[in-house]
C-alpha cells in the first residue's frame, strides 16, 4: 500500500482508566499502477488516485513501515522515489 501521511493522533477511552492509547494515523490511499511493479524506464513505482471512497483510512502507525518522495508525473499519477538521497535533495531545495 502506497498512501501520503495527512495526521497523526492519539485516542484513549476517558471512561475506562486501565485503557491503552492508540496511536493512530489518517492516510490518503493510492492504487498501485501496473501491479506496483517497477516502472522500466525509471526504475520507480507509480500510483494513481483511488476510484471508489475508500481512500481515506485510519491505520496504526505501527503499520506504517516506511517513507519516501512522491512526485507528480501527471495529472492523476505519481512517482514513488523510495531511494531518497538526502544530500542531492537538500542541494535541489
Amino acid at each position: 500500500m502506497v498512501a501520503w501521511l495527512l495526521a497523526l493522533f492519539k485516542i484513549r477511552n476517558i471512561l475506562c482508566e486501565a485503557a491503552a492509547d492508540h496511536h493512530l494515523a489518517l492516510v490518503y490511499i493510492h492504487n498501485l499502477i501496473n501491479g506496483g511493479r517497477f516502472h522500466i524506464p525509471s526504475g520507480h513505482i507509480r500510483v494513481g488516485n483511488r476510484i471508489n471512497c475508500r481512500d481515506l483510512q485510519t491505520v496504526s502507525i505501527g503499520g506504517v513501515i516506511g517513507q519516501a518522495q512522491v512526485i507528480p508525473s501527471s495529472e492523476m499519477q505519481w512517482i514513488v522515489n523510495h531511494r531518497i538521497d538526502l544530500r542531492t535533495f537538500n542541494e535541489i531545495c
